[in-house]
C-alpha cells in the first residue's frame, strides 16, 4: 500500500496547482521505479507532493460518527425530526459553498492584481517585504528585452546570458536569464536573490528583482553602462585606457566591496568567484563586484568550512580551495590578488594553457626578483606614479602567497594600499609559481607542496633595478 500527500498554495489556482503537481512528479515516479524507498518527497516554492509506505498521521483520514441510539419516539414525530435534521444539513452545506466561493473569489482577485501588466501609473511587480526588492512578470521582461534578441545580448558565462532592458518608464536593466535544470536555476535563484536583496554597498551590484516559474529563473539588476573590466583589460582603443588614478580607484573600490563582504555585513560572505568579468564599473569608473552565483556564507563564529567541489575560474581559485576544498575568506583574497596584478600589467588572462607561456603570477615574480618589474607593467602608465605602482604589486604578491595564514586580511590590504608610511613585509614565492619563463625545464616538486618550483634561470645576463623601498 502507497500512501500520498499533495499541497498547493493557497494562492494557485486549480490549473496552476495542477501544473505544479506535475511538474514535482517526474523526479517521484524516477525514485520509485529504481528504489523501494520508506518515503519519497518532492517539492517546489508553490507546492509539494510525498509518497510514502507509511501513513503521514495516526489514525484515519476520514471521522465516522456513531449513530444515535435509538429513541421511543413516534413515526410522526421521527419523519419530523428528520425533516428537520436534513433541512439543517442542507443550509450549513449551502452555507458553507458560498463562503468557500466568496473567499476564493476574493483570493483570486487579489492574486490577479498583484500580477497586473505594468501601466504608467502602475508598478508590475509586487514588492518583497523584507529583500526590498520586486518579482517582474515575464510579459514585461520579455518586452524590455526584445524578447532576449541577440542584439540586446551582453554577454554569456557559465550560469547564463545577460541581456539589456528598458522598462517602459525608460528605466534601463540588465536581465539574467539563468539556464539549468529547474533545481539548479531556484538554487542560483536564492543565492543571488537572498545575498543582494540583503546587500546595500557601493561596490556591490544592485538586484532590482527576478522571476521565477519552473524552469525560468530570470534575475533583474541595475544597468551598469561600462559593462565588466574585462572589457578594458582587452581593448586597446582610444578612450578604453584606463589612466592610473582610475586603475587605483578599482582596485581600492573592489577591496572595500570585499571588506563588506568579509566583516560589515550581517552575514559573513564568501564571493568564490572574482574575476575581471564579475567586476562591472559604472559611469563613473566607481567598480562594482557582481554576480554571486557561487557565493557562500560563513555561519556565526566559523572562519573555516568546506565545499563537495570547487567551482570557480581556473587562475583564480586559491591552493588549498583546488586541492583541498577549503572555503575561507583567504580565497577571495587570492583572487584579488590577481585581479591586483591583471590591473597593472594589463593582462587579461591570468592563467595559459599554451605550454610555451607561464602563468601570470610566475612571470611577475621572476621580474619581481630580478628588479625588472617595471618591464610588465603598462607602459601608458604615468611614470610619476611609479612608487604607487610597485607598491599595489607589492600587496597584490602578498595576497597570492601559497599559505592562507601568509596572505593579509581585507581590512590591513586597505590599509596597505592606502598609507604610504606603513612597511611591507617582503613577499615569498607565489602559489603556483613555476620558477622561469620556459616551467618545463627542470622541473622539481617542492618538499610538502603541491606547486611545480624549478632552479632561477637567468633569461639573459643584463638587468635593469627599479629603486623601490621595501
Amino acid at each position: 500500500m502507497i500512501y500520498a500527500l499533495a499541497q498547493c498554495v493557497p494562492v494557485l489556482t486549480p490549473a496552476q496547482c495542477s501544473g505544479c503537481l506535475g511538474q514535482v512528479l517526474a523526479p517521484i515516479r524516477t525514485k520509485l521505479s529504481t528504489t523501494k524507498p520508506v518515503w519519497v518527497t518532492s517539492r517546489v516554492e508553490w507546492c509539494d507532493l510525498r509518497y510514502s509506505v507509511l501513513p503521514f498521521y495516526e489514525g484515519q483520514s476520514m471521522l465516522k460518527i456513531e449513530a444515535p441510539p435509538p429513541s421511543e419516539t413516534t413515526g410522526a414525530e421521527k419523519k419530523k425530526k428528520t425533516t428537520s435534521a436534513v433541512a439543517g444539513i442542507s443550509v450549513g452545506i449551502v452555507c458553507s459553498i458560498v463562503l468557500v466561493s466568496i473567499l476564493s473569489v476574493l483570493v483570486y482577485i487579489r492574486f490577479r492584481r498583484s500580477r497586473i501588466k505594468v501601466t504608467e501609473h502602475d508598478n508590475p511587480f509586487k514588492k518583497i517585504s523584507r529583500a526590498q526588492c520586486v518579482i517582474f512578470d515575464l510579459p514585461a521582461l520579455e518586452e524590455a528585452t526584445e524578447n532576449f534578441s541577440q542584439r540586446n545580448k551582453l554577454g554569456e558565462g557559465a550560469f547564463g546570458a545577460v541581456y539589456k532592458g528598458i522598462l517602459p518608464n525608460g528605466q534601463e536593466i540588465a536581465v539574467k536569464k539563468l539556464v539549468g535544470t529547474a533545481g539548479h536555476g531556484l538554487h542560483q535563484l536564492h543565492n543571488e536573490v537572498v545575498l543582494l536583496a540583503e546587500l546595500q554597498h557601493k561596490n556591490l551590484v544592485r538586484l532590482q528583482g527576478f522571476y521565477s516559474h519552473q524552469d525560468d529563473t530570470l534575475l533583474v539588476y541595475e544597468y551598469i553602462k561600462n559593462g565588466s573590466l574585462d572589457n578594458f583589460l582587452s581593448d586597446t582603443r582610444e578612450g578604453h585606457t584606463l589612466i592610473w588614478e582610475q586603475r587605483y580607484n578599482i582596485i581600492l573600490g573592489i577591496a572595500k566591496g570585499i571588506l563588506y563582504l568579509h566583516e560589515d555585513s550581517s552575514m559573513r560572505i564568501i564571493h568564490r568567484d572574482l574575476k575581471p568579468n564579475n567586476i562591472l564599473l559604472d559611469d563613473d569608473m566607481e567598480p562594482k563586484i557582481a554576480d554571486f552565483g557561487l557565493a557562500r556564507l560563513l555561519g556565526e563564529g566559523h572562519t573555516h568550512t568546506k565545499t563537495a567541489g570547487a567551482a570557480g575560474t581556473p587562475g583564480y581559485m586559491a591552493p588549498e580551495y583546488v586541492y583541498h576544498r577549503s572555503v575561507s575568506p583567504k580565497i577571495d583574497i587570492f583572487s584579488y590578488g590577481v585581479l591586483i596584478l591583471q590591473i597593472i600589467t594589463k593582462r587579461k588572462e591570468c592563467w595559459s594553457d599554451d605550454n610555451d607561456n607561464v602563468n601570470l603570477l610566475t612571470e611577475v615574480w621572476n621580474h619581481w626578483k630580478k628588479g625588472t618589474i617595471s618591464e610588465m607593467m603598462d607602459q601608458t602608465l604615468n611614470e610619476h606614479t611609479r612608487n604607487q605602482q610597485l607598491r599595489c604589486v607589492h600587496v597584490g604578491l602578498m595576497c597570492v602567497q601559497a599559505d592562507p595564514s601568509d596572505r593579509p586580511e581585507i581590512s590591513t590590504v586597505i590599509m596597505l594600499l592606502t598609507r604610504d608610511n606603513m612597511e611591507l613585509q617582503p613577499p615569498e614565492e607565489p602559489a603556483f609559481f613555476f620558477g622561469s619563463f620556459n616551467h618545463r625545464k627542470n622541473p622539481r616538486s617542492s618538499s610538502g607542496s603541491n606547486f611545480l618550483l624549478v632552479e632561477d634561470i637567468s633569461v639573459n645576463e643584463v638587468t635593469i633595478s627599479d629603486m623601490y623601498p621595501r
